[in-house]
């Protein structure tokens, strides 16, 4: 069955003439948790080709996801909340800063979205894991701003794998939630700064490429793996250094497979595209996930991704 809604809002039929790509698009948050959680279940329910184990994970990021989905609804973000993250963001003349530990100490409202989950989530997951997260949850506010720090740096060998996934649900919900309020710059206004596939607004990596349908059809956008902001990429450009000369795609299918790689031979990075203009039921973070061979295969190439899924974190 197809979702027949976007979080994207829709283009304003009012304005006169052929509009300006918009260089950033903010997601309706309800609509987007509302879409990866269904489309993680039903790529749960088809198992989506990887297996049992890889199945049922599948379903508890689904679970996660609209947890996320009840905390956001329940406890929104006050702009007040949102002041120590709005000062941070990029803002189209500078790149953004990463937070200091001292301030990821200070806002409890991540810290309460983590806990949050980790207290509903927990019983059903292993009893190793489950002892580890309780345990983790009851620490005081320095080891989890701490352990935070180390994720938004890129240190992810530094997080227990279990932990990771639900520390960056908690950030997410915070991060997401204060660019929007934060209202950055959309058409118009001067190209935000972003290097390589790290989002212009908050400098987390992207999860993954878009191409869209519908009113922007053709449009490609890269999608943040934390504040869930899109920004756009000329295509046929690689995202990573922006050559273009060996730039090539690759699938398990046919040439106009919905899901492909873009490699770089410069760089030798690589990251995926999600084309919602053949399959407008694709969801960046939901079908990275259940298409994790396609990594497999280009990481015996020699190719680095460039991109991170918060429900699967590299252990280097």
């Amino acid at each position: 069955m197809r979702n027949n809604f976007s979080d994207i809002p829709p283009l304003d039929k009012t304005v006169p003439g052929v509009q300006a790509i918009e260089q950033l698009l903010q997601p309706r948050l309800h609509v987007l948790y509302r879409r990866r959680a269904e489309r993680l279940r039903v790529l749960d329910s088809a198992d989506g080709g990887l297996g049992e184990a890889s199945s049922s994970y599948l379903g508890f990021a689904a679970r996660l996801v609209e947890e996320q989905a009840r905390f956001v609804e329940e406890t929104p973000l006050s702009a007040e909340q949102a002041m120590p993250i709005s000062a941070l963001l990029g803002d189209g003349l500078s790149a953004a800063e990463k937070p200091s530990v001292s301030l990821l100490e200070s806002s409890v409202y991540w810290q309460d979205a983590f806990k949050a989950f980790v207290s509903i989530l927990s019983p059903q997951m292993p009893q190793q894991v489950a002892a580890s997260l309780h345990d983790l949850a009851q620490s005081d506010k320095a080891t989890l701003a701490a352990k935070a720090s180390a994720l938004l740096n890129g240190t992810y060998e530094d997080v227990e794998a279990g932990a990771s996934v639900f520390l960056w649900a908690g950030l997410s919900v915070f991060w997401s939630q204060a660019v929007a309020l934060a209202q950055p710059h959309g058409a118009g206004e001067e190209a935000p700064v972003s290097h390589g596939a790290s989002c212009p607004c908050c400098g987390a990596p992207a999860s993954g490429g878009l191409v869209l349908t519908g009113d922007r059809e053709g449009l490609r956008y890269l999608q943040c793996s934390l504040c869930e902001t899109r920004w756009h990429k000329v295509r046929a450009a690689c995202t990573m250094c922006g050559g273009t000369e060996h730039v090539d795609y690759w699938s398990f299918d046919t040439t106009d497979a919905p899901i492909q790689v873009e490699t770089c031979g410069d760089c030798h990075g690589y990251i995926k595209l999600f084309r919602q203009d053949r399959d407008p039921d694709l969801e960046v973070v939901a079908d990275d996930l259940a298409s994790l061979g396609l990594d497999a295969a280009l990481e015996e190439q020699g190719f680095i991704r460039a991109a991170l899924n918060p429900f699967s974190f590299p252990s280097r």
